[in-house]
């Protein structure tokens, strides 16, 4: 049997610390070469961090901030207080996120309440073509305009400013829904009108008082099986046509 050279081993040992030499050298090359810009690099990245941090906090504090100063001004316009207008028109004249919209909104509704319904139906027209508000808010709008002006409007010009947003599954479709209704009922066309009540009756995400009174009219259309008519008809003149909402059906 061969014998292994007997300098094998302390050759190996000594490859080994020049190996470990050699490592020690490059690592030490690499770190003067490049320390310098990773402490830096670290240093960027936990100023960063603090800064993200520190805008995440503030955006929270202003986010408050501006939520008790809407209710306040909310609040002061069902006392009658002239500083909470000036208030509102600040929010609905800014940038303030939701908050200018819900302010825009609620100029529009005051000036319906002051009777002024030219500015409020200016301001819902404005939103409505507002590109930069998600669509259910400005078909909102849209559909608060037309009660605005419902009395004024011809019924085939309500049916269709109405009929694309009256659809079963749309975000407003208790309120269009129900406008529509009417318009075809003053247009001399119950048959198209009972459906609508029908299918609002059966929606369950809209409030209840609708569906109950869309229940009652779908009845006296003859749209809802025997079972399921109202022990109290109502008409379609029962049916709100006009002044501003805001509610989702």
């Amino acid at each position: 049997m061969a014998r292994e050279p007997s300098g094998t081993a302390p050759e190996d040992a000594f490859f080994r610390e020049v190996d470990e030499e050699v490592r020690k050298d490059q690592l030490a090359g690499f770190w003067n070469r490049y320390g310098r810009w990773i402490v830096i690099a670290i240093g960027l990245g936990l100023v960063a961090l603090a800064g993200f941090l520190w805008w995440r906090e503030e955006q929270v504090r202003k986010v408050g901030v501006l939520s008790e100063e809407f209710s306040a001004a909310q609040q002061g316009l069902e006392l009658g207080n002239a500083k909470a207008v000036q208030e509102i028109e600040r929010f609905a004249t800014g940038e303030y996120g939701g908050y200018t919209v819900l302010a825009r909104f609620t100029k529009a509704s005051r000036a319906v309440e002051n009777g002024d319904n030219a500015a409020a139906l200016a301001e819902y027209q404005a939103l409505a073509a507002d590109r930069k508000l998600p669509q259910p808010l400005r078909d909102l709008a849209s559909i608060t305009a037309v009660r605005v002006e419902y009395d004024t409007l011809a019924p085939a010009e309500v049916v269709t400013r109405l009929k694309p947003l009256a659809q079963p599954g749309a975000p407003w479709f208790g309120v269009a829904g129900e406008m529509l209704a009417v318009a075809y009922i003053n247009e001399g066309k119950p048959e198209l009108a009972g459906p609508i009540f029908a299918a609002i009756s059966s929606d369950e995400t809209i409030a209840p008082s609708l569906r109950q009174r869309a229940q009652q009219l779908a009845a006296s259309l003859g749209s809802l099986p025997d079972a399921d008519v109202p022990s109290t008809p109502a008409s379609a003149a029962d049916a709100p046509a006009t002044g501003a909402t805001t509610g989702k059906n």
